[in-house]
């Protein structure tokens, strides 16, 4: 097989802000959808210096002590090696993968159905500034939750309903975090 490559920002751990309980946080790099007010525009660029092997990323994984990982971005979905970089995640035994998204869900639907097999929660829908909510998981209320593996149903359920908590991590010069749009700046 092929050496297959991926943009990614940022790996983190343990990042405590992007869903439940400890978890990997992993930031894609390139995103051509540019949200107004978005957090993260150092993501946009598809930045040739932040290419890595997907099997080097996995390997880094590896012997950490969570299953749980959430890929946020940029936007994971531009990247035709994305679902390789899923089904690594899922060998290595990761069972709580949450996907934020700014495509909206009939789309990821319609045009990654071989990504869905391995995503356990997307969170998606496009960042809209001036749309606030309260909600611990969407930066703009439009956002909505899509729980995909009945297993963790019940658990997100509960996760859905709670509001933020201003809580941010700080990995050098990011902020990991869902933060009320007044806070972004």
């Amino acid at each position: 097989m092929a050496t297959k490559w991926i943009y990614i920002s940022l790996v983190a751990y343990p990042v405590k802000v992007l869903g439940i309980g400890e978890r990997v946080g992993i930031w894609t790099q390139g995103c051509s959808i540019r949200c107004k007010g978005c957090m993260s525009k150092h993501t946009w660029e598809f930045d040739n210096s932040k290419n890595i092997k997907i099997d080097t990323l996995l390997k880094k994984l590896s012997p950490l002590k969570t299953k749980k990982v959430t890929i946020s971005g940029g936007e994971p979905f531009e990247q035709k090696e994305f679902l390789f970089l899923l089904k690594g995640l899922r060998e290595l035994g990761f069972d709580d993968i949450l996907v934020y998204s700014g495509y909206e869900k009939s789309y990821i639907f319609s045009k990654f159905k071989e990504h869905l097999k391995y995503i356990d929660v997307l969170i998606c829908g496009k960042f809209i500034q001036g749309y606030e909510t309260n909600k611990i998981y969407k930066g703009s209320k439009n956002q909505k939750m899509v729980i995909l593996n009945n297993k963790l149903k019940l658990k997100y359920l509960r996760y859905k309903k709670l509001n933020k908590t201003k809580k941010l991590q700080q990995f050098g010069n990011i902020i990991g975090g869902i933060p009320y749009q007044k806070d972004i700046k």
